[in-house]
């Protein structure tokens, strides 16, 4: 997947239309941010690990605030990040690759576009407005999900 997300940053830098990107913590913050008020639904397949470097205080609240605003979030991760997955949010799903899966980067799944992220590319995150590939990223998802089993959470 890594080489697939380094293929479209260049090809974004050369063809711009429907592209953007989000080069500082602050954009990516801001990003996040200004879709508390405009989704209902978000769904991620998200690398939590490699997104902590980048702060984790931001990731935990902004888990919370998703939940506060009612907002139906499924998230698909790697089964270590069930470790930094807050109790008790209602509106929060959660899946869980199988460990042979390996991958750094987040891509979150919104209503009108995605988000790619990596702390390790030069570039933060590109934003993809292009709704042919928002169809098929949505569909890879559903798709996932729907495969993918309830993770088994330990009981303390």
């Amino acid at each position: 997947m890594e080489k697939a997300i380094k293929k479209i940053i260049v090809h974004a830098k050369t063809n711009p239309h429907g592209v953007y990107f989000l080069n500082t913590q602050q954009e990516l913050k801001n990003f996040y941010l200004e879709g508390l008020d405009k989704y209902k639904t978000w769904k991620a397949i998200a690398s939590i690990e490699d997104w902590l470097p980048v702060d984790k205080n931001f990731l935990q609240d902004f888990r919370k605030k998703l939940d506060e605003r009612k907002i139906k979030t499924r998230v698909i991760f790697k089964k270590s990040g069930l470790k930094f997955e807050p109790e008790g949010l209602k509106h929060r799903k959660v899946k869980v690759i199988p460990p042979s899966y390996k991958f750094r980067s987040s891509i979150d799944i919104l209503d009108d576009k995605i988000l790619i992220m990596n702390p390790d590319l030069n570039v933060l995150g590109l934003v993809v407005e292009i709704d042919s590939i928002l169809d098929i990223f949505n569909d890879i998802f559903d798709l996932l999900w729907d495969t993918l089993p309830e993770p088994k959470r330990k009981k303390l």
